[in-house]
């Protein structure tokens, strides 16, 4: 039996009965398998290392910077009165009672009444709007400590002046933050029912730049690991309705037969001659 795969010229001559006979179950070499795997990536360089390519040249073009992040934060200790503490209860000692302080403390700081309080200590010109103070418990200590930040979003590219403005007003607003706690930090905590309450700053406001979240650092190591495998899932399928017969290992795997020998032919020229 004689095989042309139509590409290189060669004819494959597969006879049954020479040799040692193959089964349509027989199982390939292993040093075969890692050929033909070899070859067809090779087959298939342009379009698995294209895609990744065009899509890293695409984002270089277009590069989409993410905005820059200016915060100021200070932290404030939360001191609670012992006529709070409720003796031999899990849920009525200090770190608890100060957690939950905490927590409504953030509720309150958050919204549109600090803001508005906190807007009576800035100087002329200088606005805050709810929603950019924020309070949370320390990530250093969650008894009884409290970080009290205001965040301001910058596009990527502007110039120095406007960030040097945009940091003196964050610290405007942290300093006026700071003098309504301690004008009015007891009248706060009267409204969560806890009127004896001592707030004291352990850290002056200081401004400093957020880095880059995790998720717009692997924003582009993620496409382009995506681009890889569209591209590796396209040259699979390629193979897969690809049924030309290259080598003589092909053609007795696909006629479960020995081959008896290869007819070289003329390689063809890539005009078609």
């Amino acid at each position: 039996m004689t095989l042309d795969d139509g590409r290189d010229g060669n004819r494959h001559h597969t006879g049954a009965g020479v040799g040692s006979a193959m089964t349509g179950d027989a199982i390939p070499p292993v040093w075969l398998v890692w050929r033909d795997l070899a070859q067809r990536l090779r087959r298939q360089a342009l379009l698995i290392l294209g895609l990744p390519l065009l899509v890293g040249i695409f984002s270089l073009v277009s590069p989409r910077r993410p905005a820059q992040i200016y915060q100021a934060r200070l932290s404030v200790a939360v001191d609670i009165p012992r006529s709070a503490i409720v003796v031999g209860s899990d849920e009525g000692t200090a770190a608890k009672i100060g957690e939950a302080l905490i927590d409504d403390l953030a509720r309150i700081i958050g919204g549109d009444v600090f803001a508005a309080a906190v807007a009576r200590h800035l100087p002329p010109g200088t606005e805050v709007a709810a929603g950019e103070i924020a309070s949370s418990l320390s990530a250093t200590d969650r008894h009884r400590i409290a970080d009290i930040t205001v965040r301001r979003a910058l596009p990527a590219r502007v110039p120095a002046d406007e960030v040097a403005k945009v940091e003196r007003q964050l610290l405007a607003i942290a300093q006026a933050v700071v003098e309504e706690l301690n004008a009015h930090g007891a009248d706060w905590f009267a409204r969560l029912g806890e009127d004896e309450v001592v707030l004291s700053v352990i850290d002056s406001p200081r401004v400093e730049r957020l880095p880059a979240s995790l998720t717009e650092r692997l924003q582009q190591p993620l496409r382009l690991l995506l681009a890889l495998l569209i591209g590796l899932g396209l040259a699979a399928w390629r193979e897969a309705i690809d049924l030309a017969i290259r080598n003589a290992e092909q053609a007795a795997l696909a006629v479960a037969a020995p081959v008896l020998g290869v007819i070289p032919g003329q390689r063809r020229s890539r005009w078609g001659t």
